[in-house]
């Protein structure tokens, strides 16, 4: 009787570890998005896939609390990627990275508001970046409002590329910061 109880209780762990462990561990894998495959009711903020059909940018400027970005011509955001219109400054670069003399930036020279121009990517990087607006506030949503709005939002989930996208000499695309999914890949 106490041998059929230690083989039960090992067939118990190891039923465990090979089915439970996993999900115990692990839980539900987050939702991937291919990069490109973004459709246009959708941005890319950060890595970060949020959808904004339903979304309607507070009143400011040519919004008026009733306007959908994605639909307002012009701005051309719908499926690209608009993560320089919320740029993360002055943190691992703080004092490196300085305003010019006689930039239209805001902020003070040690603490610019912004570093590129804020404007909307493709996906796919395959076009010259618009480099247009350097100067211009206008599409940077540096105020605690717009940081709090999009903090308040919830990705659908993470986008993601292969390899062989930033390899392509087609797609200027670098690389900033990698990790290999498929070493301890849950699920």
């Amino acid at each position: 009787m106490g041998l059929l109880s230690i083989i039960l209780v090992l067939m118990a762990g190891v039923g465990f570890l090979t089915f439970g462990f996993t999900q115990t561990v692990c839980g539900k894998p987050p939702n991937s998005y291919y990069g490109g495959g973004i459709g246009l009711e959708s941005v890319v903020i950060h890595g970060y896939d949020y959808d904004m059909s339903t979304f309607m940018h507070p009143a400011v400027g040519p919004f008026n609390g009733n306007t959908n970005p994605l639909m307002t011509g012009g701005y051309n955001v719908a499926g690209n990627d608009i993560s320089f219109m919320f740029q993360n400054v002055n943190q691992n670069c703080l004092g490196l990275i300085t305003t010019a003399s006689r930039s239209g930036i805001s902020g003070s020279s040690d603490l610019p508001n912004w570093y590129f121009p804020c404007n909307a990517i493709p996906q796919r990087g395959a076009l010259p970046p618009n480099e247009t607006g350097y100067d211009s506030s206008y599409l940077c949503h540096v105020s605690s409002q717009a940081r709090s709005l999009l903090t308040a939002m919830n990705p659908q989930g993470q986008v993601y590329y292969s390899w062989e996208d930033v390899a392509q000499s087609s797609n200027n695309f670098a690389v900033f910061e990698s990790y290999v999914r498929d070493i301890f890949r849950c699920g």
